[in-house]
């Protein structure tokens, strides 16, 4: 018997469209504090100091399990620019990357908003997502605009577990507050390393989600490599998979 479903939130319920006006959002900040350095903005400079601060968040997530902040990135970025920024305008700074989805909305997947409220409507359901620029505070806005997060029981998010997937400790979380035993959980995610990993190691049920061919991570998740209980091509699929799982 299913007592709970966790299901990850990048690429699994929301897609990763609108990423450049988040973009337009973090220049246009990162701006601002090029002008109170009295420093000439330079763009391919800022592309540069992006890309360390990717490779930075990559290698700590990883091999750390945990998600760097947007604070803490942006830490990397003022070093390698070899920019001092006064606390105020990292704080500004810091504010405007958090809230960037905002102005730049991800979409939720095809058949997500029914999927959801028909899983929350039978069993437990709890976020687990990872985070990166966006913390939990704002990815609830997200939902929430989306109207999916009434169904959830519990959201739980890596900046305020203080690890990310696979970290058993994330997992461990959202079954405690959905009261539910890993035996009894399902776990649904596009990443393997992350989602089905971690999942397995708890001895939860997972299902692969490979309903958005954008996702960034898409490539490295062959199905035909997976060790997922199953594969969902998209939001019915899930419906169906859950479906026998609980006969």
């Amino acid at each position: 018997m299913i007592q709970a479903i966790t299901i990850d939130f990048w690429n699994t319920i929301v897609d990763s469209r609108n990423g450049a006006a988040r973009r337009a959002v973090r220049d246009a900040a990162m701006q601002d504090a090029y002008r109170h350095a009295g420093r000439e903005w330079d763009a391919a400079e800022a592309d540069d100091a992006f890309r360390v601060s990717y490779e930075y968040f990559e290698r700590h997530w990883r091999d750390e399990q945990r998600t760097p902040s947007a604070s803490e990135s942006l830490g990397v970025i003022w070093e390698h620019l070899g920019i001092s920024v006064e606390e105020d305008m990292h704080a500004r700074v810091v504010r405007s990357f958090e809230d960037s989805i905002l102005a730049g909305m991800p979409g939720l997947l095809p058949g997500a908003a029914d999927a959801i409220a028909a899983l929350g409507a039978r069993y437990r359901l709890a976020l687990i997502s990872d985070t990166a620029y966006s913390p939990g505070r704002v990815l609830r806005q997200v939902l929430e605009a989306h109207g999916v997060a009434q169904h959830f029981d519990f959201l739980t998010y890596s900046d305020e577990v203080g690890v990310s997937k696979p970290h058993p400790r994330i997992f461990e979380t959202a079954l405690a507050a959905c009261d539910a035993e890993a035996a009894h959980a399902v776990h649904i995610g596009d990443i393997e390393r992350t989602d089905i990993a971690g999942a397995r190691a708890m001895g939860m049920r997972s299902i692969l989600f490979r309903g958005d061919p954008s996702g960034r991570y898409y490539d490295e998740n062959g199905e035909d490599r997976t060790a997922a209980d199953a594969v969902a091509h998209g939001w019915q699929d899930v419906l169906s998979i859950i479906s026998t799982f609980d006969s």
